[in-house]
């Protein structure tokens, strides 16, 4: 039972760490060193940015195995910290399996942040990108209404079922129409509102994993999320490239 326990565990930190889109190195270096600090034996573990799969041995030599598939992933940097602490709290042996395995399944059902607040955090970044895009003020307000405009659309999608596809260019196809409706009523500068709208969208955390992985020798995750990055950008400007044509 507490094999079974120390198993749960391992593979649900490291499937948190995943879906949250955390290194490949993470997710195995915390399984491995949480499947050794619980008493099992011989762990081996293969991460992709879709899944994984884990093995183990127990004292007596039972042979364990999970295998996980990721199908969503989103950014929660506070998540990863706090998966984390579970696994070092485990490694040093405040924390035994039921524990760590409780703690998980509390942290992932802890709720998300609220849709005003990522809004509000969208339309601010948004806003301050068009100043750095060499925006002024009136350009800094209309960027932080598209911006706002695109995370109420994003959001809505996902709920929906929306393949990430449709997400990226549906995203840069608000940004681009909302700040072509609101430059011809307010008037401004066009492009550095539309970037600045845009430029929360861009998959940066994913480029800077895909490099990191790549350099670490995960080349099959690196070369994974180096696509997923590529694709990602490029539908994002389709999305505006339509708006501007329409």
């Amino acid at each position: 039972m507490q094999a079974q326990l120390a198993m749960d565990a391992a593979s649900l930190a490291a499937q948190t760490i995943l879906e949250c889109s955390g290194e490949i190195y993470r997710a195995e270096e915390t399984a491995i060193r949480m499947c050794e600090a619980f008493g099992l034996l011989r762990t081996e573990i293969i991460c992709f940015p879709t899944g994984f799969t884990l093995h183990a041995l127990t004292d007596d030599g039972q042979s364990l195995t999970r295998i996980k598939r990721v199908k969503e992933r989103s950014i929660q940097l506070q998540t990863l910290d706090d998966v984390n602490s579970i696994s070092r709290a485990s490694v040093e042996g405040r924390m035994d399996a039921a524990q760590a395995f409780s703690s998980l399944r509390a942290l992932r059902e802890t709720p998300v942040p609220r849709t005003r607040m990522k809004v509000l955090a969208f339309a601010v970044s948004a806003g301050f990108f068009s100043v750095m895009f060499g925006g002024g003020l009136r350009e800094f307000i209309l960027a932080a209404v598209a911006g706002a405009l695109v995370q109420c659309v994003s959001p809505l999608l996902s709920r929906l079922r929306a393949p990430a596809t449709l997400i990226s260019i549906a995203g840069g196809f608000t940004a681009s129409a909302a700040t072509l409706a609101l430059i011809t009523l307010f008037g401004g500068n066009q492009e550095p509102v539309i970037t600045g709208a845009i430029m929360p969208l861009l998959p940066g955390l994913a480029a800077t994993n895909a490099v990191r992985d790549t350099m670490r020798g995960d080349l099959v995750s690196g070369m994974a999320r180096t696509t997923e990055a590529l694709l990602s950008a490029v539908l994002i400007a389709a999305g505006v490239a339509i708006a501007l044509m329409l």
